[in-house]
């Protein structure tokens, strides 16, 4: 592969899809795209995509892998179509709506299959995950995501397919596993399966996780709790960059440490990566196994609503 121009095969350029194409290019990459709607054909050619073909099958051969942005629902046919090429594919999250689908792909999906939890590229999720690896606080004891806001955009899936799988990935960068799920409620401001509050436990039940997400509030609120025996690490999405520490037993009144960290993009960073994993880096951070124990838990919070 060329490090100057690797050529990346792109399925799906909607709303989402354009910022992976945009990012793509901005890293030096030759995109061909594979779109079927005129929004998306639009998109892929004002974002100067090389090629558009209508069926992911109709890639050009000189694709060294492939982003998968098309709808959840879609995700694993344009998997499937793929797969028998042999190239590494990196997909949208999640991989799809049906893990015993996800089961069933060939035994190649476990080395060339990686999902996009952008989450794990975040630097303030970073900077939790290594506050917890080196227990800078002394042992973890609790881990709590919020995700709530308004409807969700998304017309194939519900909001639990849409949120859930962010603050799983966020949970298995910070505490190193997926956790397991133990009991869920469904959300009292909206119909069923507009959101939960589930409640979790990781190593081996010494860590505590709670999930809260909602398409039912006014407006969107996006926070990360990490709770360590000896301080409580906050992010919020209302300061992007930086994680706040109140150490136990500080005066109530008494302002928290701030501790800054870079506004590195996330979806760019974790394209980075596969485009380096293409020339022989580091693979992404979640496979295709990962994405399987990510989406058992999620079918369980479908079910218990």
């Amino acid at each position: 592969m060329s490090l100057a121009s690797p050529v990346i095969g792109l399925v799906g350029v909607g709303a989402w899809g354009r910022h992976i194409l945009r990012d793509l290019r901005s890293l030096g990459a030759i995109v061909h795209a594979a779109g079927r709607h005129e929004t998306s054909v639009q998109n892929a050619k004002q974002g100067g995509a090389a090629s558009v073909v209508d069926d992911p099958r109709d890639l050009p051969a000189e694709c060294e892998g492939f982003v998968i942005a098309n709808r959840t629902v879609e995700h694993l046919g344009a998997i499937e179509a793929l797969l028998p090429r042999g190239l590494p594919i990196f997909s949208e999250k999640p991989l799809c709506p049906d893990l015993a689908a996800a089961r069933r792909l060939p035994p190649s999906a476990e080395r060339l299959v990686f999902v996009m939890h952008k989450w794990r590229y975040h630097p303030a999720v970073l900077e939790l995950a290594r506050i917890a690896a080196q227990e800078e606080f002394g042992p973890v004891v609790g881990l709590r995501t919020m995700r709530v806001g308004p409807d969700v955009p998304h017309s194939d899936v519900n909001a639990v397919w849409v949120l859930v799988p962010h603050d799983l990935s966020i949970a298995l960068e910070i505490l190193g596993e997926v956790p397991r799920l133990v009991s869920n409620l469904p959300d009292p401001l909206t119909p069923s399966g507009g959101g939960a509050i589930s409640r979790l436990t990781a190593r081996n039940g010494a860590v505590g996780v709670v999930i809260e997400i909602s398409s039912g509030h006014a407006r969107p609120l996006r926070r990360i709790t990490l709770a360590c025996r000896d301080a409580v690490c906050e992010l919020s999405d209302e300061r992007y960059n930086v994680v706040e520490i109140r150490r136990r037993g500080a005066p109530r009144d008494a302002a928290p440490i701030e501790r800054t960290v870079g506004n590195e993009m996330p979806l760019l960073e974790e394209l980075r990566t596969f485009l380096a994993f293409l020339s022989g880096g580091p693979e992404p951070k979640t496979c295709w196994r990962d994405e399987l124990k990510i989406l058992e838990v999620i079918e369980g919070v479908q079910a218990s609503l």
